[in-house]
């Protein structure tokens, strides 16, 4: 197909075309998506946006220091689920349904994935239970609640049995802030996700929201717009210095051989945080 066609083809019938392309890539697929239940040959590396600018700003923790991150196998190409998307999409569909409540379930999803909250919404219509889901972020376009994860201020104290914060805490001007926004919105008793980028081997969390320099940024946190980096240590007591009890499910959890058929690394941990 030439560059000509391809630029007048529809929207639509490009990604038919990029899914058969995909289909046909299956076949012989080790690998399987549990987001959108697709068996893969191949998952697509992370981009090399973010690799070669790491790379160009010399950014210090490349390679397998990540303790959740599969540089090389990184994005479904069927449904663009991250690892830590496949992550967890095992974990929800596991425990999540099991979530007892004498009433409505109430899930918040902050700053949500497109595939993990499309994958959410399918098990709910499924599980046939009184679930209400709700998604938010302060500037992405289509959620339902506008709002800043430090200021959380439209939900009630004990309002939510379940929520979903990944990958926010660390784009965030004052982390503490958020956590206890997180704290006071969840139920006693219950349950959320809570993860950030660690880095293995960091003795501390690397923090400075006055870094303005976007080299500084690649340099010093793994992106451009990462005001901080964290430890595992000092994530852990991060959170549970918000009230939260910490709760860490790995390899000994998900299994070693469904976390190498989902292309997740044997090193990733998911982080349940229980009020």
């Amino acid at each position: 197909m030439t560059d000509v066609v391809k630029k007048y083809l529809p929207e639509a019938v490009k990604k038919r075309a990029r899914v058969l392309q995909a289909l046909m890539k299956s076949v012989g697929a080790k690998y399987r998506c549990p987001v959108c239940g697709s068996r893969v040959k191949t998952f697509q590396a992370l981009s090399h946006f973010y690799t070669d600018n790491l790379e160009r700003y010399g950014y210090p923790y490349m390679g397998g220091q990540a303790e959740t991150c599969n540089y090389q196998n990184y994005l479904c190409p069927f449904c663009r689920a991250s690892d830590r998307d496949r992550l967890y999409a095992l974990y929800i569909q596991k425990c999540l349904i099991r979530v007892k409540s004498n009433g409505v379930i109430k899930i918040v999803d902050i700053a949500p994935s497109a595939p993990l909250s499309h994958f959410i919404r399918k098990l709910i219509a499924l599980s046939g239970r009184d679930i209400s889901y709700r998604t938010a972020d302060l500037h992405a376009q289509g959620v339902d609640d506008k709002l800043d994860a430090m200021d959380m201020s439209i939900y009630e104290d004990n309002q939510f049995d379940f929520f979903i914060c990944s990958h926010v805490l660390e784009h965030l001007e004052d982390d503490r802030k958020a956590l206890r926004e997180l704290y006071r919105i969840l139920k006693p008793g219950r349950q959320g996700i809570l993860m950030v980028p660690i880095v293995l081997g960091l003795e501390e969390i690397d923090e400075d929201p006055s870094v303005a320099d976007i080299a500084e940024r690649w340099r010093r946190f793994g992106q451009y717009d990462h005001v901080r980096l964290y430890s595992k240590a000092g994530f852990v007591e991060r959170a549970r210095e918000a009230g939260f009890v910490v709760h860490q499910y790995g390899k000994e959890f998900f299994g070693e051989k469904l976390l190498a058929q989902t292309g997740i690394t044997s090193q990733s941990v998911l982080y349940v945080v229980e009020k």
